[in-house]
């Protein structure tokens, strides 16, 4: 039998922030981009657009209700964002973006930005090693690479600040 290394409980943690940070922009996304879709908001942005198709189109503006036509959007926008994820800073930006609210960064964060982002970057890397290559250490083959709490709880805080930041600008 195996044992449970302590450590595993940190990357779990890691991989649970970023799961957690990606899910709350999926909702962002979805809900401004219903709010655009049924008209409660608009934007003033060039480029606003989700990608449903033709047919989900048809049946938004074909719902009799505003709650049936709320629902029929809430669906579609969903299903297709669940093609993607708003984990790396360059996706999250973009997907904000397309909703109305571009440049998300330097609002949220000013000159920190290019800071920010890229700790974001470091730490979504290190959840993908984690998720796709079991956090297997590329210097020493047959080891996996080393994780402190310190590390961990680290990681959790910067994620914790840049959804709060970005929230609080929102």
């Amino acid at each position: 039998m195996g044992r449970v290394d302590a450590s595993d409980m940190y990357r779990a943690g890691l991989v649970q922030i970023v799961s957690a940070m990606d899910h709350y922009f999926h909702g962002v996304v979805l809900d401004r981009a219903v709010d655009l879709i049924v008209g409660r908001t608009s934007s003033n942005t060039a480029s606003t657009k989700v990608g449903v198709s033709f047919d989900a189109v048809r049946q938004i503006i074909a719902a009799s209700t505003p709650a049936e036509r709320e629902l029929a959007a809430r669906t579609h926008v969903s299903q297709r964002l669940a093609l993607e994820t708003y984990q790396k800073p360059d996706d999250i930006g973009a997907a904000l973006a397309v909703v109305g609210i571009p440049k998300i960064w330097s609002a949220a964060f000013g000159a920190a930005a290019g800071g920010t982002k890229v700790a974001l970057g470091v730490i979504v890397t290190r959840r993908n090693r984690i998720v796709h290559q079991a956090d297997s250490d590329p210097l020493v083959p047959g080891m996996v690479t080393a994780l402190s709490d310190v590390d961990a709880l680290a990681a959790i805080d910067t994620v914790c600040k840049v959804v709060r930041s970005i929230d609080a600008f929102l």
